[in-house]
């Protein structure tokens, strides 16, 4: 075969290998993507290039290498390592991350050349053989590339080690099988950290047509991703090493470790690693779901908005598409934007411009303007220009008289020469350049540039130091300045580090105020100026205002979160979730529900003043209609009655609470009927399948008119304008309008659509959330806060530049987006122009930095923060150590934290000052105290000082009520339950606000334990009573009738508790069938525990009321005073014999409750001795002539309990474990004739009662017994503590001073914190300290003590 077609064989080869898949972007023309490599830290190198990373590392024995770049980069990889200083023939090892070619490209020359071993992950060495395509080999443009075996499999777990370092490695499938995370130590000096490389984290590989292509239909490579990032996620890690730049911000970090090469290394960072391996595995969790996310449809927006400014239509795009050998994954996703683009120009043709085609117009009717032609155009302060405007530049060329056009450039520079995006003024060079490019092509001569005379005698005149900064910030191999004398070092430029943004701020407006009252500045010679506007921005108005400073925030607000807003998109929740109690109040309480009803009807009440006494914070306007009060009393009553959905709403509602009255009934029944009426004709409009965008649009904007927003907000705006809050008034103005806007263009562009509420509402979202409400300055003395991008300065003369940390200045680079860094640049090398890309955006905001460092002609101040308002501590910015580079001579200032005259100036600005010298000694003692006498003599400000020295010096005081007070709270006759007691023991105020003042928490139709409790209590009574009115007893009672009668007792219970139709939605129906299980069990425990012993149930629910006049339920308190106990005990058994009757008391409890005997001497468990007490009477009564005895106090816990096993338990074993755990808690009489009688059968362990018998018979200390005698102690005990709670309780005692036992008090679960506000270290507050005791004994001689029996033992001796 000829030479010449040898050569066109190749040419056409090569134009095949053109079209694959990275070749243009990734695998040629390596030298464009060429970085100048460098330590990171210690021992850690980088001499990758600008897209694929490779790390040197040396470790003491030889060169280690993480990957090895692409084939083609493998000779820049060469230079990269003699420029490091070190030899390539060095390198011993390489191990790679994963098989992809990008990174495995240089393994055979450099394995070859060097003898080095190769390690690879164990998955990705089996992928080699088995399915080499998958390591995209193909993709080389190199059909002599080959794949390779690896020297080492890596492992999961594998620990290896080169030289004097030590690598951990971990397997993390998902970018390809065989991806590795490696770990390891990396010390510079003292200095030692974490180190951690994750594999591959690119989705090329995780899309639904390539897991499909490769037999992966089911997407579990997604899975197994998200498990491999979770497996790592939470590694320890201050070093984040990636396998390509966009990982790990690397561009961002380089340019500021160049910057500050003494700072803190940007590329240590113990949140890196962690953050952005969240950040990968919610992208991936999203993946074609996005257009569900919030804020999704404005990423879309702003996509198609920068397609449309760069010039590039929908078939230009198409066109790309079509012709440009573009990747699979990139291909794919620039359809789907391209099929919404198509759709979008579609729907708006012959009906609306957008903002982007108002230039487009302009330049097809550009010739036809008489202002045009011949004119004078000067374009100023433009950083740059897109496609589209400099398609218009061509026609103003052609049709102008003359255009000048300014450019900010160093005079030094050359202005037609542009070496990269690095440079500082590549942008004005790259403006120049297309400006030349549009001249050459309208033939228009351009003039020479003027340069304009440098400011070092006119701006900069009284400020050298300035001119310096103009003339060598960001300028390579710039020098620093001397001040001819160091006083002179903080006049024009000041570095100050402030604790957090508050104080930064405070920081400027005192020099604000400084400056204007001593040096004569104006307020509009001032700005402000960050790179957070949003967070500074909240913190201006309360402080700017303490400082009376007139201030302007240059910034658009979103509409998203006004009141409004809020209203519209309450209503819609409403429709949506069918009056759900959430969406319902959401509504009622957002500010503008007022005149969905009118004043109820014949009222001649006044204005309730409480819903409109606070016109200074809120306008009221309550009182039109609806009030606060009523929407509270409206919203107790359907939480108590369980309202929800429309239907309910639709209803009158009858039933009246306890507290109500038929009037407050017909009110609530007129709110009911306005809220449903109003929005009967919205709920309709789309409930109705053919209803239509226009309809349902047309029903809410009817709404809207009929709850008369447009005035109330009219009226909002006023009050805001007559209270000199002029923003406010502003955005009042506005938002009408805006939503109006919105509701038009909706209806003129879906009018004709059906949707569903939830698509309806999110369109409205998407509107609302694009939609900005604009604030023109209210005055023009003002000082401007604004962006240092977006706010335009001009003719300032004093500069404060606030919150200059590391991550605000420059901005954290932004990962999202739809279209990624990778892509935009691949796109590029298609002749593709986009908007400047993340790393672009690095040397851009340099640039806009040097055009706001340089705003200020006379001073400039730089603050940065230590802390961020959440306490987290914060880096400074590389610019603080670029100016210190400058300017050596200048020191960074750290102001005192401690409050000082200085900032005391403005009465507002004063009181911090003054408070601190309230609570600690201030230095300036003298000042202090002229300042406070300032304060008391003003009339204005005494009353606030006054409410200071109550704050600072007031002390809680515990004051008893009156006897009168007492009186008409509680009569002369306390009549109440044991509880009451225990609770008064527990804390006498939370006793005073129950009881007394009868506060109760809010009513809640739900399923709550108390309710558990109650059922199973009624269900235990019906059972007994069943039995009773049988022909059984609890000893012969077959199986059958037992489960007969429990089923019929559990419905019994269910409908007479008048929560039955809590039971009808799922969660409750299981736990209904749970509590039929649980009272099985119960009755089956109790069944076994009475036929096992002598003892037989006689009562249940056993009453003690009035009518049996029982003594051991009297106490007379006083002369006029008494209590009377009530209560019902739950059961009470008794065992007969000749001449005794032994009583037991059982309490049923749904809680895990057991007796203390601390906790009932100190009064906080008295129930069980009580019940004992009244049950001894009562069956003394009963059993005339016999003496009546204790045999036991127990609770009896209704559990259905698990029991654990491992299987080889016969039933009768698993059956006494169950027991075991059901037998009741409490005290027994230590008797063995009455224990014994108690279970009849046991030996050892009783699983009745809570005894156990050693091997001679004799009761073990594990047991709970007492005494007949210690029995009789606590009888008495407990009445003499009843008398004295009783006569506490009269006496007025509401002291706040809950108890403490070890770790529980008597403020745990209590409702009424919010209202004592106990505080123990706020002055006067105090726990009631009970003393915990060593054993049982020494708290029964206490008690014997107590009742004045010192002397006696057990015995009576």
């Amino acid at each position: 075969m000829s030479v010449k077609n040898d050569y066109d064989r190749f040419i056409a080869e090569q134009k095949e290998v053109m079209k694959k898949e990275l070749i243009q972007f990734a695998m040629l023309d390596q030298e464009k993507r060429y970085v100048e490599p460098f330590r990171i830290f210690g021992n850690v190198y980088y001499a990758g290039d600008s897209w694929v990373c490779v790390h040197v590392i040396d470790t003491g024995d030889g060169l280690l290498l993480i990957d090895s770049g692409n084939a083609q980069a493998t000779a820049m990889l060469i230079h990269s390592i003699w420029s490091l200083g070190f030899n390539p023939a060095d390198i011993r090892w390489i191990i790679l991350s994963h098989g992809h070619v990008d990174h495995i490209g240089g393994v055979n020359f450099l394995r070859k050349m060097f003898g080095c071993k190769v390690y690879l992950g164990e998955p990705d060495a089996v992928m080699f053989k088995e399915h080499p395509e998958l390591s995209l080999v193909q993709e080389s443009g190199n059909s002599l590339e080959m794949l390779f075996e690896p020297d080492e499999a890596i492992r999961e777990g594998d620990i290896l080690k080169f030289g004097n370092v030590t690598i951990e490695c971990k397997l993390v499938p998902g970018h390809t099988a065989g991806c590795v995370a490696l770990f390891f130590d990396v010390s510079d000096g003292e200095k030692t950290v974490r180190a951690g490389y994750y594999g591959g984290f690119g989705f090329n590989t995780l899309t639904k047509e390539y897991l499909t292509e490769i037999g992966d239909p089911g997407f579990q490579m997604r899975k197994v991703y998200i498990e491999s990032i979770d497996k790592v996620k939470d590694e320890k890690v201050e070093l984040f090493l990636g396998n390509h730049t966009e990982n790990n911000k690397f561009f961002e970090k380089l340019e500021k470790l160049k910057a500050d090469p003494d700072g803190e290394n940007t590329f240590i960072n113990d949140q890196d690693w962690k953050e952005y391996l969240e950040q990968k595995k919610a992208e991936l969790k999203v993946l074609g779901a996005n257009m569900n996310k919030m804020g999704y449809v404005g990423e879309v927006k702003s996509l198609i908005s920068e397609l449309m400014q760069y010039n590039v239509s929908p078939d230009a795009l198409a066109e790309f598409l079509e012709k440009e050998p573009l990747g699979e994954g990139l291909r794919l996703k620039m359809k789907d934007v391209l099929t919404m683009y198509q759709g979008f120009t579609e729907y708006l043709k012959g009906r609306y411009i957008t903002a982007e085609e108002v230039l487009e117009l302009l330049y097809d009717v550009a010739e036809e303007s008489e202002l045009l032609r011949n004119s004078v155009i000067v374009l100023d302060e433009f950083t740059g220009f897109t496609p589209i405007q400099n398609r218009l530049m061509e026609k103003l060329l052609v049709l102008a008289k003359k255009v000048s056009v300014s450019v900010t450039m160093d005079v030094r520079e050359d202005f037609y020469q542009c070496r990269g995006v690095h440079e500082l003024f590549a942008m004005s060079k790259k403006t120049v350049a297309s400006l030349l490019k549009v001249a050459e092509l309208c033939k228009v001569p351009v003039e020479e540039p003027l340069v304009l005379p440098t400011g070092k005698q006119r701006r900069y005149a009284n400020a050298a130091d300035l001119y310096f900064m103009e003339q060598n910030l960001f300028r390579p191999g710039a020098g620093s300045y001397r001040y001819k004398a160091p006083e002179q070092s903080m006049q024009h430029i000041r570095i100050t580090s402030l604790k957090n943004p508050r104080e930064e701020l405070k920081f400027a407006a005192r020099e604000i105020v400084r400056l204007t009252r001593e040096n004569g500045y104006r307020y509009r010679d001032i700005a402000v100026v960050t790179g957070d506007v949003q967070q500074y921005g909240n913190y201006v108005p309360e402080i700017f205002e303490q400082y009376h400073i007139p201030y302007f925030i240059d910034q658009t607000k979103n509409i998203l979160f006004h009141p409004f807003i809020e209203c519209i998109r309450a209503i819609l929740e409403m429709i949506e979730y069918d009056f759900s109690y959430e969406s319902v109040f959401r509504f009622l309480r957002c500010g503008l529900a007022a005149r969905v009803v009118t004043e109820a009807k014949n009222s001649d009440k006044e204005p309730d003043p409480a819903a409109t006494e606070d016109l200074t914070q809120q306008p009221e306007t309550g009182y039109h209609g609806l009030t606060e009060q009523e929407i509270d009393r409206l919203e107790n009553y359907v939480l108590a009655r369980g309202i929800r959905g429309a239907s309910r709403w639709s209803r009158p509602w009858t039933f009246v609470m306890p507290d109500g009255t038929l009037e407050d009934m017909a009110r609530l029944n007129e709110i009911r009927e306005a809220v449903y009426e109003n929005f009967k004709p919205l709920l309709e409009a789309f409930r109705g399948k053919d209803n239509t965008v226009s309809i349902q649009t047309y029903e809410l904007y009817s709404l809207i008119r009929r709850l008369n927003m447009e005035q109330l907000l009219k009226e909002r705006g006023n009050f805001f304008e007559a209270h000199g809050n002029q923003a406010r008034a502003k955005e009042y103005d506005q938002i009408y309008k805006i939503v109006m806007d919105l509701l038009d263009k909706v209806t003129s562009l879906l009018g004709d659509e059906t949707m569903t509420i939830r698509e309806y509402s999110d369109i409205l979202d998407a509107g609302f959330e694009a939609a900005k409400v604009g604030i023109i300055p209210p005055g023009n003395d003002t000082v401007t806060v604004g962006d240092i991008e977006r706010t335009r300065l001009n003719h300032v003369k004093i500069l404060f530049f606030v919150g200059v940390n590391d991550g605000v200045v420059p901005k954290a680079g932004n990962q999202g987006g739809i279209i990624s860094q990778f892509e935009r640049e691949k796109m590029a090398e298609y002749h593709l122009e986009l908007a400047p890309g993340a790393r672009e955006k690095v040397f851009i905001q340099k640039f806009y930095l040097y055009l706001n460092m340089t705003k200020p002609s006379e001073r400039l101040y730089v603050t940065f923060c230590r802390v961020n308002s959440d306490g987290k501590a914060l880096r400074r910015s590389y610019l603080i150590g670029t100016l210190l580079k400058l300017f050596p001579q200048l020191a960074v200032e750290e102001p005192s934290e401690e409050e000082t005259l200085e900032g005391a100036l403005t009465a507002e600005s004063a009181l911090p000052f003054l408070m601190e010298g309230l609570t600690k000694p201030v230095e300036d003692e003298e000042a202090w105290t002229a300042l406070l006498a300032w304060y008391l003599s003003d009339e204005g400000e005494r009353e606030k000082v006054m409410q200071l020295f109550d704050a600072a010096f007031g002390a809680h005081k515990d004051d008893a009520i009156s006897k009168a007070v007492t009186k008409a709270l509680y009569g002369n006759t306390l009549e109440n339950s044991v509880t009451r007691l225990e609770q008064f023991a527990a804390c006498a105020f939370a006793h005073y606000l129950s009881y007394g003042l009868r506060l109760k928490e809010r009513e809640l139709q739900q399923f709550a334990s108390v309710d558990m409790g109650n059922i199973y209590h009624d269900v235990l009574e019906r059972f007994a009573k069943g039995i009773e009115l049988s022909d059984y007893t609890w000893f012969d009672i077959p199986e059958k009738a037992q489960e007969a009668l429990l089923s019929q007792s559990m419905e019994d219970a269910i409908a007479g508790s008048g929560i039955g139709d809590v039971f009808e939605d799922a969660r409750n129906s299981y736990l209904l069938k749970r509590m039929e299980a649980t009272a099985k069990r119960t009755i089956w425990a109790l069944m076994l525990q009475v036929r096992k012993g002598k003892f037989v149930p006689s009562g249940f629910e056993v009453s003690f009321s009035r009518a049996e006049r029982l003594d051991a339920v009297q106490f007379q308190l006083g002369e006029d005073e008494k209590m009377r106990l009530r209560g019902r005990i739950d059961r009470v058994d008794t065992y007969e014999t000749d001449d005794k009757v032994y009583v037991k008391i059982i309490d049923y409890k749904s809680g895990n409750t057991t007796f203390s005997l601390l906790n009932f001497y100190y009064g906080l468990q008295l129930q069980l001795v009580v019940y004992m007490n009244a049950a001894l009477e009562l069956t003394k009564k009963k059993y005339k002539g016999k003496d009546t005895e204790p045999a036991g106090i127990f609770y009896y816990h209704i559990t259905d309990p698990m029991v654990d096993a491992d299987g080889q338990e016969s039933e009768e074993e698993i059956r006494r474990s169950i027991l075991e755990q059901l037998k009741v808690a409490g005290l027994v009489n230590e008797d063995p004739e009455i224990y014994g009688a108690m279970d009849t059968d046991f030996s050892g362990t009783s699983t009745v009662i809570p005894v156990a018998l050693k091997a001679d018979g004799s009761l073990k200390a594990t047991s709970k017994t007492a005494s007949t005698y210690e029995f009789g102690l606590m009888s008495d005990y407990v009445r003499k503590k009843i008398e004295h709670v009783g006569k506490e309780i009269f006496a007025g005692n509401v002291a706040v001073k809950p108890y403490l036992l070890g770790d529980r008090s008597g403020c745990d679960y209590c409702p009424y914190h919010t209202i004592c506000g106990f505080d123990v270290r706020m002055p006067g507050f105090s726990y009631q300290q009970f003393e915990k005791f060593d054993s049982s004994e020494e708290i029964l001689a206490h008690i014997r003590e107590e009742i004045g029996e010192p002397g006696k033992n057990p015995d009576g001796e």
